[in-house]
């Protein structure tokens, strides 16, 4: 096989990969950002820093989050 031709098919299985997965990955994600409740997880990451998981950011508190990244 030469190795254009494997190039190809290879851009096509990825292709066709996104393309079955494209709905349910969606879907997933959209159920898990926007629903209300907090995984047991976070709520333990979220009490170990001392977070406050339902409120809502500040300008200055996001700038200094990205200053330090």
């Amino acid at each position: 096989m030469s190795g254009t031709l494997a190039g190809w098919l290879q851009v096509l299985a990825l292709v066709a990969a996104l393309a079955l997965s494209y709905r349910p990955l969606g879907d997933y994600i959209a159920r898990v950002l926007t629903t209300p409740r907090h995984l047991r997880a976070e709520r333990l990451v979220h009490r170990l820093a001392g977070v406050d998981g339902d409120a809502d950011q500040r300008w200055s508190a996001y700038l200094r989050g990205v200053l330090a990244f």
